[in-house]
């Protein structure tokens, strides 16, 4: 009964862990620059709502360049023509443990593939390499796919379960206890 137990939870875990919300990171180095990036919401961006992007820049040795001894350039992509459709902003902002990172906020058009292209070099002198990175984006389908006026505040979307729990979380811990009680019916069935 034990090692039933401990089977239907690395089933629970291992669902959970498959279906749940992760940390994506996408890592490139050139030169003696490496870049961590980032899009919030989890690397899946919508047209027509905001995401925002960030970017860890290090040097060899593991120093963060902070934005503020970068002069960083920022510039969303369409690959449907190759053209450069916008080049928001890149401010400092803190994400995970960073700390004064380039970041800005992107809304897609569309949905389809773009390109997101950071370039940087230093400030003053010689401190790190200039660099250029990009990096492929998919944009699904979003709740307003064309770009709107400034966004109004709504109320934020009710979730199925009165415990605040999103849905993938509930049908994660749905499956999980269909297979142990699955599991559990079989092994009573061989014990008999």
């Amino acid at each position: 009964m034990v090692r039933l137990l401990h089977c239907s939870s690395l089933a629970i875990l291992a669902i959970g862990l498959w279906s749940g919300p992760g940390q994506a990171h996408t890592v490139k180095a050139s030169g003696s620059v490496a870049v961590t990036f980032h899009l919030e919401p989890d690397h899946n961006p919508r047209a027509g709502e905001p995401a925002q992007v960030w970017f860890v820049l290090t040097q060899k040795g593991g120093r963060t360049i902070p934005l503020s001894q970068c002069d960083c350039k920022f510039q969303v992509i369409s690959e449907e023509n190759g053209q450069a459709i916008s080049q928001p902003p890149l401010t400092a902002i803190s994400a995970e443990q960073y700390q004064n990172i380039p970041g800005a906020d992107v809304t897609f058009p569309k949905p389809g593939a773009y390109q997101l292209s950071i370039q940087g070099q230093p400030q003053t002198g010689d401190a790190f390499q200039p660099f250029q990175f990009s990096f492929p984006v998919t944009v699904a389908k979003g709740s307003n796919p064309q770009p709107s006026s400034p966004a109004q505040p709504t109320d934020p979307p009710q979730s199925s379960s009165q415990s605040g729990l999103p849905k993938i979380a509930w049908l994660s811990i749905s499956i999980g206890a269909g297979l142990s009680l699955l599991m559990l019916v079989l092994w009573l069935r061989k014990k008999q």
